[in-house]
C-alpha cells in the first residue's frame, strides 16, 4: 500500500486551518499525472469531487506541491529529469475553486531544494538546500523568502540556519534535514533531523523560535530524539500542542508496536498516554497517523485497512474504534472534516473520501477521485 510522504506535513500546518474552521472554505485535491495537474473540489456536504481545472506542467519529475495558508498561492517543486537536474519552483496564482491557471507567475531555480514550507501568516516561505557531499558532511541551509501577499511571489532570499550533516560517505551514517510545520502563532518552527545507518535509524526534532516580523530564527532546541538499531521506526507527528509517536521496536516481532503521545515542550521524556496491545490491540499491531484535531488516531494495518480510535487524555487511554474503512487513510483536509484514503486497483488509485465528524468519530462514506496510476503524486489543500 502506497504511503503518502505528506501526512507530516498536513499534520503540523494544520493549526490554522482549524482556527479558521467557520471562515467559507473550498475543500481541494491536487492529482500530478504525468506532466497533467488536476484540480478537484470536494463538496462539504455530500463529500463528492469535482473535476475543476487541468494545467500542464513545464516541469514534473518528483513533483511535490505545497500551498499557501489560505490556499490562494500554489508552490510546485520539480525536476527536469530523473538525474534531478534543473530543479525549480514553480509559483501559481489559484482562483475561487482552488485551480492554478495555466502559467506561472513566477520561477525560482532551487537547485538542492529538498523541503518547502509557508508560514501560518503566509509572510514567510522556508526552505532546505543540500549542498554537494563531502568526504565526510553534507551541507544543510534553512533558507527564508519573503512572500508578496498580493502576488504570493517570493523575494530577499535569506540563510537562517547552517548544517553539517552525515553524507554516507564509504557506507557510513547519511542524514537529512526536513521542516515538520509551525506553532500555530507562528512563533516557532519544527525541523527533524534524520538519519540511517547499518541495521539502524535515527532522527532528533527541534523547535526553533521565529521572529513574526523579519521571519528570523532562533537557535535549535531539542524537543525529542529516538535510536533504533533492531530495524524498527518510530513515526513521529506534531499536532496542535501534542506529539505523537507511533513506534515499531522492529519489523519481524508482531504485537510489539505502541503509541506514545507527548505534551509539546523541549526535552520531553514523560508521556500522557501510553498506548499498547494490551489497552487496544491496534496500538500493538498496527501503524498510524494522527487527526489534526489531536483527539483521534487512524490506525492501519497490513492489509491497508484502517480504524479510527478516540484518544482519552483525562483518562490516559487510546478507546476505539469508533468507526472503520477498509482502506488506508492517507491524508486529511487541513481543517480535519474529510479523510482521503486510498484504494490500489490493479496499479491504478482510487482516492476514497470520507467526511469525518470530530464529535462522534464517524466516517461518512462519499465520492471517489480515480487516478491513472497508484504512483502518482496527490496533495490535499483548503482554499479561503
Amino acid at each position: 500500500m502506497r504511503r503518502s510522504a505528506l501526512f507530516l506535513t498536513i499534520l503540523c500546518c494544520s493549526y490554522f486551518a482549524l482556527a479558521q474552521a467557520a471562515t467559507s472554505s473550498v475543500q481541494v485535491v491536487y492529482v500530478i499525472d504525468g506532466s497533467t495537474l488536476t484540480t478537484y473540489d470536494v463538496d462539504p456536504q455530500t463529500f463528492q469531487a469535482t473535476q475543476v481545472g487541468t494545467i500542464t506542467l513545464q516541469e514534473s519529475v518528483y513533483p511535490y506541491v505545497t500551498t499557501s495558508t489560505d490556499g490562494r498561492f500554489l508552490y510546485l517543486r520539480a525536476y527536469q529529469n530523473t538525474l534531478q537536474q534543473g530543479q525549480r519552483i514553480y509559483v501559481y496564482g489559484t482562483n475561487a475553486s482552488g485551480a492554478p491557471g495555466n502559467s506561472p507567475i513566477q520561477v525560482v531555480n532551487a537547485s538542492g531544494l529538498y523541503d518547502m514550507k509557508v508560514d501560518p501568516a503566509g509572510k514567510f516561505f522556508y526552505t532546505v538546500y543540500a549542498g554537494s557531499p563531502g568526504t565526510q558532511y553534507t551541507p544543510y541551509a534553512i533558507v527564508r523568502y519573503a512572500v508578496d501577499s498580493s502576488t504570493g511571489k517570493l523575494s530577499q532570499p535569506a540563510t537562517e540556519a547552517k548544517y553539517q550533516l552525515q553524507s554516507g560517505s564509504g557506507g557510513s551514517e547519511i542524514c537529512g534535514l526536513g521542516i515538520l510545520g509551525f506553532s500555530a502563532t507562528g512563533s516557532k518552527m519544527y525541523d527533524e533531523v534524520s538519519c540511517s545507518y547499518h541495521g539502524g535509524s535515527s532522527a532528533t526534532y527541534n523547535e526553533r523560535s521565529i521572529n513574526l516580523q523579519s521571519g528570523a530564527l532562533g537557535p535549535d532546541v531539542q524537543v525529542y530524539s529516538w535510536d533504533n538499531s533492531s530495524q524498527g521506526f518510530e513515526n513521529v507527528q506534531f499536532v496542535r500542542n501534542l506529539v505523537f509517536d507511533f513506534v515499531m521496536p522492529n519489523n519481524y516481532q508482531p504485537g510489539v508496536n505502541y503509541v506514545n503521545i507527548y505534551q509539546l515542550q523541549p526535552n520531553i521524556s514523560n508521556p500522557l498516554v501510553n498506548c499498547t496491545a494490551s489497552m487496544l490491540q491496534a496500538c500493538g499491531y498496527d501503524g498510524g497517523h494522527a487527526h489534526p484535531s489531536g483527539q483521534y488516531v487512524f490506525m492501519f494495518d497490513a492489509q491497508g485497512a484502517t480504524e479510527v480510535d478516540k484518544v482519552e487524555l483525562s483518562q490516559k487511554k487510546i478507546i476505539g474504534p469508533t468507526s472503520s474503512t477498509p482502506y488506508e487513510v492517507q491524508q486529511f483536509s487541513p481543517d480535519g472534516t474529510i479523510a482521503y484514503a486510498a484504494n490500489d486497483v490493479n496499479g491504478a488509485l482510487l482516492i476514497e473520501i470520507y467526511g469525518f465528524s470530530v464529535s462522534t468519530g464517524a466516517l461518512t462514506p462519499g465520492g471517489t477521485i480515480s487516478v491513472p496510476s497508484d504512483l502518482d503524486s496527490w496533495f490535499t489543500a483548503q482554499r479561503y
